[in-house]
């Protein structure tokens, strides 16, 4: 895979469209949801283009492809350029630079902006939010081969020694230089960088004239407005087991909805190993997945990323703490526990 979203490209969502869950997988999802302008157009006009390693769609309210061609053409293109900035899969990218030789002394913008709202989610998730775990899912993908085995038991001394390379701590930050303490540290953005692209290209769009859309960063969903004769967006979340398919259906005018989970990155037969680890002890997530309504998707991706670490009611009570954010935790046996301000609703 060419881009930061490996760790989380198969999160899957399905847009619902108006009494109907048509759903479909991430790689195939193209949103047939409708939305409307006030000026009474039912039209809706729907791009999607392949990058971070997932299905980037658009979908704009009350317009054509010829009106709204050129901001949509717009939008891609800066979540495109931004997704080359922040990989941490090629070498040559500033990111890839800073992992490789572990100082960076003339950082994009983009890359410093990113790395200080990291640092300030990682305060806020108590640590659980931790960029430089890096070298654990090195680790882990080193391991792939065993995905058919039921339990996966890493070597101890090596999840030790990938231990000793993380820490928020060790990252240190002077205008535009960013260092890293030791060799054989690393840092991702794959739980943050994706919702934050989203927000850049929602924040386009409606700069461009257009604030009714829907942005899906690979299931990190930014929306504006409101679809057809005013109808919220409806977003369901799929049960990456596959036991109930669309556990939870959540309604938006605004904000963000992201889930991190099991779904398809996993190092062994029952997900136990799984690409959500513990920057502390190593483990891997103990739930299925949780969800995340936020005012804006790069919080919502963070702290999704985060709660799938933390113990339940560490996530439900963070939640219930933070003004305009809710979760809804999805056990391995299928039961849901949400904060009291979810608003979701069963499918």
């Amino acid at each position: 895979m060419s881009s930061f979203l490996s760790r989380r490209h198969f999160l899957r969502f399905a847009l619902v469209s108006a009494g109907m869950l048509g759903a479909a997988p991430l790689l195939s999802l193209a949103p047939s949801a409708t939305l409307a302008r006030t000026s009474g157009s039912e039209e809706t006009y729907t791009r999607t283009a392949l990058f971070m390693g997932t299905m980037v769609t658009v979908t704009v309210a009350g317009t054509t492809p010829e009106q709204a061609g050129e901001a949509v053409s717009t939008a891609l293109a800066l979540g495109r350029d931004m997704a080359g900035t922040l990989t941490r899969f090629n070498t040559s990218a500033p990111l890839g630079q800073l992992n490789a030789s572990t100082a960076l002394n003339d950082a994009p913008p983009a890359l410093v902006h990113l790395m200080q709202r990291s640092q300030q989610m990682h305060a806020l998730t108590g640590g659980a939010f931790d960029p430089t775990v890096l070298p654990l899912l090195h680790l882990l993908e080193s391991h792939r081969d065993h995905k058919a085995q039921k339990h996966l038991q890493l070597d101890q001394a090596e999840v030790r020694d990938a231990l000793e390379m993380v820490g928020m701590e060790r990252v240190h930050a002077d205008g535009y230089a960013l260092r890293l303490e030791r060799q054989g540290m690393g840092i991702t953005l794959d739980g943050i960088a994706k919702g934050h692209i989203a927000d850049l290209m929602s924040r386009s769009l409606s700069s461009a004239g257009y604030p009714n859309h829907c942005v899906n960063a690979g299931g990190d969903i930014a929306v504006s407005g409101s679809k057809l004769k005013g109808q919220p967006w409806r977003i369901a979340i799929e049960d990456p087991y596959g036991k109930n398919a669309y556990p939870q259906v959540v309604e938006a005018y605004s904000g963000a909805v992201a889930t991190s989970g099991i779904y398809e990155i996993f190092y062994n037969a029952d997900a136990s190993r799984n690409h959500l680890v513990n920057p502390v002890t190593g483990a891997s997530a103990g739930l299925a997945s949780v969800t995340v309504t936020a005012p804006d998707c790069l919080t919502a991706d963070a702290l999704a990323t985060a709660m799938a670490i933390m113990p339940p009611r560490e996530a439900l009570h963070l939640a219930d703490s933070l003004s305009g954010c809710a979760c809804c935790l999805l056990r391995h046996d299928g039961l849901t526990q949400c904060s009291r301000n979810w608003r979701g609703r069963s499918a």
